[in-house]
């Protein structure tokens, strides 16, 4: 995952630029003035300012969707500036610090309402031990467990799909509680299943897959997510490439993709 520096503001009163920040930006105040924004983002507000900062510090936000960032900075006390960066406009906060806005993220991803995820290679990453039995092991993330458990709380449905008949698959899916299909041999048919059997469209649902096998599924999603180190062609398809190598944090980061889509 994206590692982003954290920015500390001077600011006339913590308690109103706080909630200038969660309201229009969609950051999470945690406590004694450090919030937390969407894409791993944090800015720490500290009091020590009599005047506005008059444009002198720029902040650059990732966000999902910039046109509904842009009427919420506006209508929460916020303005544009005179400057741009190129040819992108910039905007004010409340003491006159300048914001930079860049999008980020799945347009329309908040119609997901399920997620199919690939096994190796996304929630691995694409190796496998052997000891001298013959008994295989891989490696998960933790952050992908936590990732599972945050889009849960967004009502989104999730599943693992994946060709593998190793038991790895299934003790792994118990473990972060999801219901897992494995030994698949085509994952077109399996996933227009899955869709049908939870009267889901199939344009509503979200495949995460790294290699060519998962091609035919990717095709049939409406919305398409890869692992940055995933086969050219699987790359060339996917609407969201996450900055997480397989295996790295791909499902944390989602989350933060759905989360944001959803303020």
């Amino acid at each position: 995952m994206a590692v982003y520096p954290s920015v500390t503001l001077l600011v006339r009163d913590v308690k109103t630029s706080a909630l200038f920040y969660e309201n229009a930006l969609g950051f999470t105040h945690v406590n004694d003035g450090l919030l937390l924004g969407a894409f791993g983002q944090s800015l720490r507000l500290m009091e020590g300012r009599d005047t506005v900062a008059g444009g002198c510090v720029i902040l650059t936000f990732e966000v999902s969707n910039v046109l509904k960032i842009v009427d919420k900075i506006l209508s929460h006390g916020g303005g544009r500036a005179e400057k741009l960066i190129g040819h992108e406009p910039l905007y004010l906060g409340l003491d006159g610090e300048v914001i930079a806005l860049r999008e980020r993220g799945i347009p329309g991803a908040e119609r997901v309402k399920l997620i199919v995820y690939d096994f190796d290679g996304v929630m691995t990453d694409n190796t496998v031990t052997v000891d001298q039995d013959g008994h295989e092991a891989v490696r998960a993330n933790r952050s992908d467990g936590l990732g599972v458990g945050l889009i849960r709380t967004l009502g989104v449905e999730q599943v693992i799909l994946s060709t593998e008949t190793n038991p790895v698959v299934r003790a792994r899916a118990e473990k972060i509680g999801l219901e897992a299909f494995h030994g698949v041999s085509d994952k077109g048919a399996a996933l227009q299943e899955l869709a049908a059997r939870r009267d889901i469209a199939i344009g509503d649902v979200l495949y995460v897959g790294n290699d060519t096998n998962d091609l035919e599924a990717m095709n049939l999603a409406g919305f398409t997510v890869a692992p940055h180190d995933a086969h050219s062609a699987i790359l060339a398809l996917a609407d969201f490439v996450t900055t997480a190598s397989g295996g790295h944090g791909v499902i944390r980061e989602l989350a933060d993709v759905l989360i944001s889509a959803r303020k």
